[in-house]
């Protein structure tokens, strides 16, 4: 949850960014994406039944690609500048 935590702080230190939509949505899918990791994480650490754990491994998998390709794998900060930046 490294990226909500930053644009949390964020949020609440500067205000809400001066973002366009296309990156106004881009910052909720990112936020969105980190929150169902963590839930599947949380269950995944709840079940008692091994079989089970390769089926959230592979939804983990496919959600932390797709918020690899939303961030590009950079820093919380450098994110929140590109979203700025790419909003001008």
């Amino acid at each position: 949850m490294r990226y909500t935590k930053y644009f949390s702080g964020v949020l609440k230190n500067q205000g809400t960014p001066n973002l366009n939509v296309e990156q106004y949505a881009r910052l909720m899918n990112i936020v969105s994406l980190e929150g169902r990791i963590q839930e599947l994480n949380d269950l995944k650490t709840a079940i008692k039944n091994r079989n089970e754990h390769y089926k959230y491994d592979i939804r983990i998998h496919r959600l932390s690609k797709t918020l690899k390709g939303l961030t590009n794998d950079e820093y919380p900060k450098e994110v929140m500048h590109n979203m700025v930046f790419e909003s001008r």
